[in-house]
């Protein structure tokens, strides 16, 4: 599936920060970057921020720890 990126100044680094995530949580970062887009944010700071959470998450399921 092609995912459309919202159109920035620097889409290098969008896809960038798109490499950092893993690939079953990569269209959930899209479309958070084209939500940040629309509200007027960063979406390159969105994804940033989505991995994180992703990588969060998973830390904690595998350390089996419940938030």
């Amino acid at each position: 599936m092609t995912r459309a990126l919202p159109p920035i100044c620097e889409p290098e680094r969008l896809l960038a920060e798109l490499g950092q995530v893993p690939s079953e949580a990569r269209e959930d970062a899209v479309q958070e970057s084209w939500v940040a887009y629309l509200a007027g944010r960063d979406p390159v700071r969105a994804v940033n921020s989505f991995a994180h959470r992703e990588r969060r998450h998973e830390r904690q399921s595998l350390c089996g720890v419940s938030g």
